[in-house]
């Protein structure tokens, strides 16, 4: 019995090394990612693309769940030139994860209008069409997610509205550009950063 015991522990204790050592890596990556520019642009070359449209994730149906398609880099560059759009407008992707094998995935909108490209926001109907997908609103799609996918998608869409929102320096008035190399951030021509990360107090009740 007391074998038996032994063996279960260190079953247990190699399982959850290996989930800590996992989690430790792709924390690293992931942190590399946003703190190097030509990093996160080899990350693009060999990760996924999530689509959205006003916010709104594509999804496919699949029985009775959605299911959120991946697109490649090299996908997402014939989509959009099929559609007229200059491949800069991948640069108004935000980088919101990455697998266990270090694969980045990044979330692009295409129905918000883009800071690095002249170009307008595609029209839904016929990206649904060329997608085979729908743009479902995220509150309306949520429980026919499975858990990760739920996840994934709300820190992609919270990301893209803090961009979408953050278009001008409440200071100076100028444009802001989004930081290749920074998920959440933004700088203006007047130097300033976006959001700030002055001290703040901590309440206690």
């Amino acid at each position: 019995m007391s074998l038996y015991c032994g063996i279960a522990c260190r079953r247990k204790s190699f399982w959850c090394y290996r989930l800590l050592s996992t989690y430790v890596a792709k924390t690293r990556y992931l942190f590399e990612l946003k703190e190097d520019d030509d990093a996160c642009r080899k990350a693009q070359q060999t990760g996924a693309f999530y689509l959205f449209h006003n916010l709104a994730p594509l999804l496919q149906q699949s029985e009775h769940q959605y299911l959120p398609p991946q697109h490649s880099l090299l996908e997402l560059e014939k989509f959009l030139a099929k559609f007229g759009q200059d491949a800069q407008r991948i640069e108004d992707s935000v980088l919101i994860g990455c697998s266990e094998q270090h694969e980045a995935w990044f979330a692009l909108d295409l129905g918000l209008n883009s800071s690095s490209s002249v170009n307008a926001s595609l029209q839904k109907p016929e990206m649904e069409t060329e997608l085979q997908g729908s743009f479902i609103e995220l509150r309306k799609a949520l429980f026919r997610l499975n858990v990760k996918d739920a996840s994934l998608l709300s820190t992609a869409q919270a990301l893209l509205r803090w961009h979408d929102a953050h278009q001008f320096c409440s200071r100076s008035g100028q444009p802001t550009k989004k930081l290749q190399k920074r998920w959440d951030w933004r700088w203006t021509d007047c130097s300033t950063l976006h959001p700030s990360t002055g001290p703040f107090p901590i309440a206690h009740s």
